[in-house]
């Protein structure tokens, strides 16, 4: 099978879940990455029209277990059938399996705690996205569900998304500084992750499309 999907797919890219298994694929006759990755962004702009598309509540993006694994779906869901759901197995990424739902729990209540401590946003944006990647709870799709879950609350607090530069493919100018920067906030130095977060700010919200 792991051959059958290299043929497919290709190798993974450092710092990217390797696709190992494409059963759960609802998409017939998809044959390139890049056609993978076509249909994925078809379906996370549904999501992003969502969130992005006008006013931004609580209620709507309540930051819970519930809603992280719906927030997934809604990215994926139209091209696998496991989206929203916790891997039941370990990665070469991420905590133990058996240990995602508490660690993911366990962030959102300390992005609670860092709301009412009055942290700066842009440290609670940066901290809420290192330790999503890093407890990478799906199976795949890890990153840009971290990234989009920093952008939506950082639009939940009145402020613009992160304007990430393209993070797919082996063109992408950042994903070497990127991959680094995670390492970076893994050993405890979270500087280099958070300039990125405030490099790529957005001086005001997008547009709704």
């Amino acid at each position: 099978m792991v051959d059958r999907i290299k043929v497919i797919f290709g190798d993974s890219l450092p710092g990217e879940t390797p696709i190992d298994d494409a059963s759960g694929l609802k998409i017939f006759g998809l044959t390139t990455r890049a056609q993978l990755n076509f249909e994925e962004a078809r379906n996370i702009r549904k999501a992003l029209l969502k969130y992005f598309g006008g006013d931004l509540s609580e209620e709507l993006a309540p930051f819970d277990l519930e809603w992280s694994k719906a927030l997934h779906r809604e990215m994926f869901g139209d091209v696998w059938d496991w989206a929203g759901l916790f891997r039941s197995r370990d990665l070469n990424l991420g905590a133990p399996w058996l240990q995602v739902p508490q660690r993911l729990h366990d962030l959102f209540e300390d992005l609670r705690f860092w709301e009412t401590e009055g942290i700066d946003l842009m440290i609670q944006a940066t901290r809420l996205h290192h330790r999503a990647v890093a407890i990478h709870p799906f199976l795949n799709g890890n990153g840009r569900w971290a990234r989009m879950l920093t952008n939506i609350w950082l639009h939940l607090h009145g402020l613009a998304d992160i304007a990430w530069p393209a993070m797919e493919g082996t063109t992408s100018p950042i994903r070497g500084e990127y991959i680094e920067a995670l390492k970076s906030a893994d050993n405890g130095d979270e500087e280099p992750l958070l300039s990125l977060h405030r490099q790529y700010l957005r001086d005001e919200p997008p547009p709704a499309s």
